[in-house]
C-alpha cells in the first residue's frame, strides 16, 4: 500500500499548492506561461451503498461505504500542440470491514495532438493504472463460505497515429501496445501489439468511403503467439450539424495458438454515432467486435479464445446551466470458444446501466448522485449468475 499512499500524498500536495494560486483568481485552477498551461485540481467525496459488495453469486453481502478521489488535470495549449495529463487516486472503504468491498486504485493518462502542418497531424495517448480490490474466493469445503483476498493488477496502454487529410481523401497509420499484469496469484502477464492503416475517399461534401486493415498480436507471458487480421470497409461523415457517424464492417481471421492451434473466421464491425437532439439533449451509440485469447498467462493451459461484442449507449441532458444528467448503458457478450475438447463453448453476458445527475452550486462545488445496476450471466451455469445495485451521493470540489 505504500505506493498508492505516496501517490495520493503527491496529488494532495499538488492540490494544496494549486489551491493557493486558484484562490487569487475568480476561476478554479490556475494558468501560467501566458495562459498556455492550465492546472485543475479536483477532490470527489462520496458515500455509497451496494447490494453485493463482494461481487459473488452466493452469500451476497450488502453495506455502506465511503469514497475519496483526489485528481489533478494539467493541460498545455500552443499554436500546433495540445497536451493533457490526468492523475488520480481513488480509495473506497466499507464501514463493516469484515464484508469486504475495500479497493484502492491510482493512475495517470495523457493525450497529445500535434499538427505537423495544415494537413498532417500526430496523435499519442497512453495510460497506466494500478488497482487493489477485494476478491472473494470460494473454499474447497462446501460448509465454508470462502474468504477475502486482495486482487492486485496493473494495466498499461499506449497508442500513436499519424493522419493526413487532403481535399478529396484522407489516410492514417497507427500502432499500439497494451499490457495486463497480475501482481499476485499466478502473476499472469498478457501483452497485445496492434498495427492498423486506413484510407478514405470523399464521396460528397461530408461523406467518406473508408477501408481499414488491422493486425493484432496477442503475446502471453509463457506460450505461443496468436495473431488476428481484420479487414473492414464502410462510410463515415456528418449528416448535418447535429449528426456524425462511422459504420465499418468486414472480416476477422484469428490464428489462435494455445492448448491446440485453431483458426477462426468471424464478422468484424465498428459502428459509432452521435446525435444532438436539441440544445439540451445529446445521444451517442457505439458497437464493436474483437477476438482475443484467454488464460494467456498460463502458456500451454490456454484452452479458449474469446469473440467479444460490445454495445454502448449514452444520453446527456443539460437541463439548465447548473443542473445536468447522464444515462449510460453497456452490454458485453463474450463467446468463449473451447479448443481443448473439454467443457465446451460458453457465452457470458455483462449488463451495466447507470443514471447520474449533477447540481452545480457554484464554480467550485458540485453535488452529484448516481444509481447503477450490473449483472453477469453465464450460460454454462445459472448458479454463477450475479448482480449488484449501487447508490452513491457526494460532492465534487474544484480549487
Amino acid at each position: 500500500m505504500k505506493k498508492p499512499l505516496m501517490f495520493a500524498a503527491f496529488l494532495c500536495g499538488c492540490l494544496l499548492t494549486t489551491a493557493a494560486f486558484a484562490s487569487e483568481g475568480k476561476q478554479p485552477g490556475f494558468k501560467f506561461c501566458t495562459g498556455k498551461v492550465s492546472v485543475d485540481p479536483v477532490v470527489n467525496l462520496g458515500l455509497f451503498w451496494e447490494s453485493n459488495m463482494n461481487n459473488t453469486s452466493h452469500h451476497e453481502e450488502s453495506g455502506f461505504g465511503w469514497r475519496i478521489q483526489p485528481a489533478l488535470s494539467i493541460s498545455y495549449t500552443a499554436k500546433r500542440t495540445t497536451l493533457g495529463v490526468n492523475m488520480f487516486y481513488t480509495a473506497e472503504r466499507v464501514f463493516d470491514g469484515d464484508k469486504g468491498g475495500d479497493s484502492d486504485s491510482y493512475g495517470v493518462n495523457f493525450t497529445l495532438l500535434h499538427k505537423l502542418n495544415e494537413r498532417t497531424r500526430l496523435t499519442m495517448n497512453g495510460s497506466y493504472t494500478r488497482s487493489e480490490n477485494d476478491n472473494f474466493y470460494w473454499a474447497n469445503d462446501p460448509l465454508q463460505t470462502g474468504y477475502l483476498d486482495k486482487d492486485k493488477s496493473e494495466n498499461y496502454n499506449f497508442n500513436t497515429a499519424l493522419g493526413y487529410t487532403a481535399k478529396k481523401w484522407h489516410s492514417s497509420i497507427g500502432a499500439g501496445w497494451r499490457r495486463t499484469k497480475q501482481l499476485d496469484g499466478a502473476k499472469q502477464v498478457s501483452d497485445a501489439f496492434t498495427l492498423n492503416g486506413m484510407w478514405g475517399k470523399a464521396m460528397g461534401a461530408h461523406t467518406y468511403w473508408d477501408v481499414s486493415l488491422g493486425l493484432t498480436l496477442d503475446r502471453p507471458d509463457d506460450g505461443d503467439d496468436s495473431i488476428s487480421y481484420t479487414l473492414m470497409t464502410g462510410i463515415s461523415g456528418d449528416v448535418n450539424a447535429r449528426t456524425t457517424y462511422s459504420a465499418m464492417f468486414g472480416l476477422t481471421i484469428y490464428d489462435y495458438s494455445g492448448f491446440v492451434d485453431d483458426t477462426a473466421y468471424g464478422p468484424a464491425y465498428n459502428i459509432s454515432g452521435s446525435y444532438r437532439l436539441s440544445r439540451k439533449v445529446t445521444l451517442s451509440l457505439s458497437a464493436s467486435s474483437r477476438y482475443e485469447s484467454e488464460y494467456a498467462g498460463y502458456g500451454a493451459a490456454q484452452h479458449y479464445y474469446v469473440f467479444s461484442h460490445t454495445l454502448t449507449a449514452a444520453a446527456n441532458f443539460q437541463w439548465t446551466d447548473i443542473f445536468s444528467s447522464r444515462l449510460d448503458a453497456r452490454v458485453n457478450l463474450e463467446q468463449h470458444e473451447d479448443v481443448s475438447a473439454g467443457t465446451g463453448n460458453a457465452d457470458r453476458t455483462y449488463y451495466q446501466l447507470r443514471a447520474s445527475s449533477y447540481y452545480k452550486f457554484n464554480q467550485y462545488s458540485t453535488l452529484y448522485g448516481s444509481l447503477s445496476y450490473s449483472m453477469d450471466e453465464y450460460d454454462r451455469s445459472s448458479n454463477s449468475d450475479k448482480d449488484n445495485v449501487r447508490c452513491e451521493v457526494g460532492l465534487s470540489f474544484r480549487f
